[in-house]
């Protein structure tokens, strides 16, 4: 009997051990399903994830690229606009500068005219004294004197002369010689 109890102590003790180990392995099985899913759902999410990352990552590449041919294509065009504008601005100095030329050339034209038209005026001042001089000699008969007449010539007349100028960032635009002759 006493072998029967230790017998029978040994087959339930046998058995609740293999019940625990059953219920272990379950429980460990049962753990490592779990993690074995949950990581086999990370790792598909994680290429997923790493897929889209890819194809995210190649369409910035196409646009960088996309970027960099419209950068190298506006500088090209930059410098394009800008030897344009470089000859237009050498034209227009090359137009400005004959303009100058033109005007500085006017203005000795005009000064040259002006200067023969004052000596023409007192030509014509002196030739009016010498016809009024010799109008009175034919009219009154006088005795005359050639200081008389140059005196009556001066005290006749005077010629007044105004130069008007005008001036734009300190440049002269423009300039207008005027001659009077004031009688006494």
């Amino acid at each position: 009997m006493f072998m029967a109890e230790i017998r029978a102590q040994y087959d339930e003790l046998a058995r609740k051990n293999r019940e625990e180990l059953d219920k272990y392995w379950t429980e460990l099985i049962e753990e490592s399903t779990t993690i074995v899913t949950t990581q086999s759902i990370e790792v598909e999410t994680a290429e997923m994830t790493l897929t889209e990352l890819r194809r995210t990552v190649q369409s910035l590449e196409i646009d960088l690229d996309s970027m960099r041919n419209t950068k190298i294509s506006l500088e090209n065009s930059l410098r394009e606009v800008e030897a344009r504008y470089a000859l237009q601005i050498e034209q227009l100095n090359g137009i400005l500068l004959h303009l100058e030329s033109e005007l500085a050339q006017t203005r000795a034209e005009g000064q040259h005219q002006a200067q023969e038209y004052e000596a023409l005026l007192n030509i014509k001042v002196k030739l009016e004294a010498e016809i009024a001089t010799y109008r009175r000699l034919l009219e009154d008969g006088e005795d005359f004197s050639l200081s008389d007449a140059l005196n009556s010539s001066n005290s006749m007349q005077t010629i007044q002369k105004t130069t008007t100028r005008r001036i734009v960032d300190g440049k002269v635009v423009s300039e207008t010689n005027d001659t009077k002759v004031l009688r006494h």
